[in-house]
């Protein structure tokens, strides 16, 4: 079995589920080396302006999160906006967004340096993850190994069977410092100290005699002295730090200083990783992945299997094409008794919490009831060619799944990170 890299371990990834041997490859040379576009539900969406209609937004962007682009877009159109997903920031992605207010500006079009926004509609209600149908992915894979094209055909196969994992990958728990999995296992322990020191205790970005400093300060409490040692685009942090400087012991105070949706993202994170530690314990049981057995909640599909329907019990008669569900630790987690319950109370036993613990009374605006997620990928339109030690692959998921994951499948890395797929 081939080993899985240290980096996709500590976010609960444990195992592949296909068989090849590691094949090298690099993803994201380039930004055009990744490609994403949002495929949106068919809906309400006019062509005409309407003043109770909000404006939607095509934005394009380049090498900028969507956070900070959300950010840089509000400003020009005067009013905070609402978008379906995350997407990555060494890429090339198409996303929709819309302003929240209807007394937002609307200009036609707005140019930044790493993005633009053009109108290509008019929607009743601000955009949401309820709008998205799934992303289209266009991959360029490089220096492959000349057994890429195998690899690939046995993972698109795997794909097509329902037999890939739906990992949460690498970009859900962050690139730099702690994991974002830390700061919210900490948040739901109310261990609240120990989150702010993870998420200050230093970046990668830092030389070595900064980071020493850092590490330093926080242990003498000089957070001022923090603040100035933390490299730029820590903003986040160097807020947290000066709140802690001015307010010394004040942990939930300093915590707040991180926006609402960040902090909301330190705790999924922790949600992610028990679901990808469950699924890897389900893996490694043998469980079929692809298809529904009874005792599972689960869910309908349309047509193409990529759009879901409302979660469903495990005592109702599954409709025809309903897929398995893996619960999403939350507050109103509850053992039905399903094969995937029993492998969740492993995993939360071994972590030592309890699903009450996702309610944070001191925090609240970051509690988080649970949820449901399939325990495969859904795909639609694989394609791919190979030539002289580049791949081209195409292919659609689900909203909220990852491509790396699949392109994780195929290269098998040692560093994700060196390969792109981080």
């Amino acid at each position: 079995m081939t080993p899985v890299a240290e980096a996709e371990k500590a976010v609960g990834m444990d195992c592949y589920a296909t068989d090849g041997a590691p094949c090298s490859a690099r993803a994201k040379s380039t930004a055009e080396d990744f490609v994403v576009e949002e495929l949106l539900l068919e809906g309400e969406i006019s062509t005409e302006e309407r003043p109770e209609y909000l404006p939607l937004y095509r934005v394009e962007k380049r090498s900028i999160d969507t956070l900070h682009m959300a950010k840089d877009l509000a400003e020009d159109l005067k009013s905070n906006v609402s978008y379906g997903g995350l997407k990555d920031k060494h890429a090339v992605a198409v996303q929709y967004v819309t302003p929240t207010s209807r007394r937002s500006s609307r200009p036609a079009r707005v140019v930044r340096e790493n993005y633009s926004a053009s109108i290509v509609g008019y929607v009743p209600r601000p955009m949401s993850r309820a709008a998205i149908a799934g992303n289209k992915f266009t991959i360029t894979l490089r220096e492959c190994c000349p057994e890429t094209d195998q690899r690939v055909e046995e993972v698109m196969r795997f794909a097509r069977e329902k037999r890939l994992p739906n990992f949460y990958g690498l970009q859900r728990f962050g690139t730099s410092g702690a994991g974002t999995h830390l700061i919210g296992k900490a948040i739901f322990r109310q261990a609240f100290a120990e989150a702010v020191e993870l998420l200050l205790r230093g970046s990668p970005q830092m030389n070595q005699d900064d980071g020493r400093a850092v590490q330093e300060g926080l242990a003498k409490g000089e957070y001022e002295d923090v603040a100035k040692l933390l490299p730029p685009g820590k903003d986040v942090e160097r807020r947290v730090a000066r709140e802690l400087g001015s307010h010394p012991g004040e942990w939930v105070r300093a915590l707040r200083a991180v926006p609402v949706k960040l902090r909301r993202l330190y705790v999924q994170a922790y949600q992610s990783y028990l679901f990808n530690k469950t699924l890897s314990k389900a893996l490694a049981a043998g469980e079929d992945i692809s298809t529904l057995k009874a005792g599972d909640n689960w869910a309908g599909t349309s047509g193409d299997g990529l759009v879901s329907s409302a979660p469903r019990g495990v005592r109702d008669v599954p409709t025809e094409g309903a897929v398995p569900l893996v619960q999403l630790v939350g507050y109103a987690y509850r053992d039905y008794g399903s094969r995937f319950d029993s492998l969740i109370k492993q995993v939360l036993e071994n972590e030592g919490i309890r699903p009450g613990q996702f309610f944070v009374k001191e925090m609240q605006e970051v509690s988080s009831e649970g949820g449901f997620r399939r325990p495969h990928l859904a795909t639609r339109g694989t394609s791919w060619t190979y030539i002289e030690g580049t791949a081209k692959l195409s292919f659609t998921l689900a909203k909220g799944q990852y491509a790396t994951v699949l392109l994780r499948e195929i290269i098998k890395p040692r560093d994700p990170a060196a390969s792109g797929l981080a």
